[in-house]
């Protein structure tokens, strides 16, 4: 399947984060960035953004983890039609961010 930046794409059923062990079966976003050989850096769409637990986006925090991006093999997701806009998926990362601000959960470290 090729795959280009903007395209849509969903995460096929059985796919497991690989940082996390959390099944991310159905969540949906956006090319981007493609490595030609084996995978796909994927930007979550605003819908999967808002259904992550505030817990999942605080693990991944304190973990150094990026929440808004994944890489995934390409074998692992297909191509699929927008559910929103890049504009949709800006406002609800700042939303996400701007909510984490003072969270106690948040490592304390600088």
């Amino acid at each position: 399947m090729k795959l280009d930046v903007g395209d849509s794409v969903v995460v096929k059923s059985g796919v497991v984060d690989p940082d996390l062990s959390i099944d991310i079966a159905g969540w949906q976003g956006r090319i981007a960035q493609v490595d030609y050989r084996e995978t796909a850096l994927i930007r979550w769409d605003s819908i999967t953004l808002r259904r992550m637990s505030r817990q999942l986006v605080v693990r991944c925090e304190n973990e150094n983890l990026d929440w808004e991006l994944m890489t995934l093999n390409r074998t692992d997701i297909e191509k699929t039609v927008a559910r929103d806009s890049d504009a949709d998926v800006s406002r609800i990362a700042n939303q996400l961010r701007a909510e984490l601000i003072g969270d106690p959960r948040l490592n304390a470290e600088p």
